[in-house]
C-alpha cells in the first residue's frame, strides 16, 4: 500500500482508494497524494475538491484510476 502512495506522490499521478470511514462508510475517493506521514496522508480529493487527511489503515484498496471508454463491438 505504501508503495503505491509513494509511487503516486512521486510522479503526481492521481489514484483511486477504496477508504472507510470512523463510522464505517465506504467511498471511492480519486487523490492526489501531496504527503505522507507515520499514520496518515495528505492529498487532494478530487471528489470534494478539497485537501484532506486519510488514515492509510482505513484505505481498503488503492490502484491506478479505471480508465472510462467507449467500448467497440465488432460488426
Amino acid at each position: 500500500m505504501r508503495g503505491i502512495l509513494h509511487r503516486a506522490m512521486l510522479q503526481h499521478t492521481p489514484i483511486e482508494i477504496i477508504y472507510m470511514s470512523q463510522n464505517g462508510i465506504l467511498t471511492q475517493r480519486h487523490i492526489k497524494v501531496l504527503e505522507i506521514n507515520e499514520g496518515t496522508i495528505k492529498a487532494f480529493c478530487l471528489l470534494r475538491n478539497k485537501k484532506r487527511t486519510f488514515k492509510i489503515d482505513s484505505i481498503l484498496s488503492a490502484a491506478a484510476p479505471k480508465k472510462k471508454g467507449v467500448v467497440k463491438f465488432a460488426n
